[in-house]
């Protein structure tokens, strides 16, 4: 009878292999890694929040603009300070017309995301508004009323970086986007007056 030769416990020479220990050091060396990560990524957070509401505003500066062109009739944007929200005042259609609506339809309030705010809507030929409903007027001839949207975010501690203004250009329609505080239209009036 033949005995067959079982393999030992021990490691032979030449192979290798992990010792339960060292697998356990790289798990905890990957979870370290993996927990910086996430709050690097928290930390991100507040100025996206920022950053998206800049955006959403100047898109819906854009689309508005360019529906009342389009349409050829008035539109409006409306800006509820108080509540920090802001929605579409659209022209009815002849549909809604002949069922009895009114001449212009309101769309649901958009909400800004959480922590961040309109602080002031900034025209060029008034002071800012900082509270109650701003109303402004894109027309069917692409005119809209020039102003700057200033954004600040509370979660944000540095002042360099927790600022946005929003401007839309009253003639050529563009919307640029700031981050800090952009000059009023008082700042840069002033400053054309004096030279």
């Amino acid at each position: 009878m033949k005995m067959r030769r079982t393999r030992s416990a021990a490691p032979i020479a030449g192979e290798t292999g992990f010792t339960v220990i060292e697998l356990m050091a790289v798990i905890l060396l990957l979870g370290v890694i993996v927990g910086y990560g996430f709050v690097r990524i928290d930390n991100l957070v507040p100025s996206a929040r920022l950053d998206k509401a800049a955006r959403d505003l100047g898109q819906m500066l854009s689309r508005l603009r360019n529906l009342s062109i389009f349409a050829g009739r008035t539109h409006f944007l409306e800006y509820d300070l108080d509540a920090q929200t802001y929605r579409i005042s659209r022209p009815t259609t002849i549909r809604e017309q002949e069922e009895g609506a009114d001449d212009y339809v309101t769309s649901d309030w958009f909400e800004l995301p959480k922590k961040v705010r309109i602080t002031a809507i900034q025209f060029s030929d008034r002071d800012a508004e900082t509270r109650g409903v701003v109303r402004v007027e894109f027309t069917p001839t692409g005119e809209v009323v020039g102003h700057l949207i200033h954004i600040l975010s509370d979660e944000i501690l540095d002042e360099s970086k927790n600022r946005y203004t929003v401007e839309i250009n009253p003639i050529t329609g563009l919307v640029s986007y700031t981050r800090g505080v952009h000059k009023s239209y008082d700042q840069v009036r002033s400053e054309f007056e004096f030279r």
